[in-house]
């Protein structure tokens, strides 16, 4: 008996299949899980690019306090999380471990960002309420790594500031509210050496490429530093040094 019309319609429209429906859905979910991956490593990546630029500024605003002052010194970190440098003595309070960037101090803005304070070391050499001149020397008293153990990229070092990335480890966040501490465990060695006491100099802080969770060792810090022939020679230029 012939088909009649929309008998063959019904037939057409069937629809998918379990089978087709499960690959059609397996497609879509690789799609958008590649498509949140590639978004957020662009935001990674824009954050990371943002914070280091804030971080050249912060530099300069430092060059700028410094030129301020006189004697010439650069400011002293901020321990106690008002965002004023805390000096007592004549020297800063802690000379050993970083505190947190005087961000108040400087006139600049607080966070990252991740929104997390950022760390601030410097040398008593280059902070202290006497000054320093052009032939004031700390070398060896601050020393930038590249791994912990590993070599050394500076050993001249005035002043080291830190973001402590998008992991947070460390890191005070700008309401005052400490985040998750730093891990115990060697992955995290790196990350642990810009935070931890020195007992003695070189106060030595890791600077290094990103590496993950899950890696041998692991590193997000953001981290720049202000080398002593750097910071004199911009004081000679500015005038404020002979």
């Amino acid at each position: 008996m012939p088909m009649n019309m929309n008998e063959h319609q019904l037939r057409n429209q069937k629809g998918f299949t379990l089978i087709e429906l499960a690959v059609v859905l397996v497609i879509i979910g690789v799609l958008v899980g590649s498509f949140l991956g590639t978004i957020g490593a662009r935001i990674d990546n824009t954050r990371r690019a943002e914070t280091q630029d804030a971080l050249d500024k912060i530099k300069l605003s430092l060059y700028g306090f410094a030129m301020s002052q006189s004697p010439v010194r650069l400011p002293c970190p901020d321990t106690d999380n008002d965002g004023e440098e805390n000096i007592a003595g004549g020297s800063c309070s802690t000379l050993t471990s970083p505190g947190n960037l005087p961000w108040v101090s400087l006139g600049i803005s607080r966070g990252d960002a991740w929104a997390s304070t950022y760390s601030y070391w410097v040398a008593d050499e280059y902070s202290n309420a006497a000054g320093f001149v052009v032939t004031t020397d700390a070398t060896g008293v601050g020393r930038i790594d590249d791994s912990s153990g590993g070599n050394s990229i500076s050993d001249n070092v005035a002043a080291v500031i830190i973001s402590h990335g998008k992991n947070l480890y460390g890191s005070i966040d700008v309401n005052n509210t400490a985040r998750t501490g730093v891990p115990a465990g060697a992955e995290y060695d790196d990350e642990r050496e810009n935070l931890d006491t020195d007992a003695a100099a070189p106060v030595i802080f890791i600077s290094r490429p990103v590496a993950g969770e899950g890696a041998t060792t692991a590193y997000d810090d953001i981290i720049t530093w202000i080398p002593e022939f750097e910071l004199k020679g911009r004081m000679v230029q500015a005038g404020v040094l002979p």
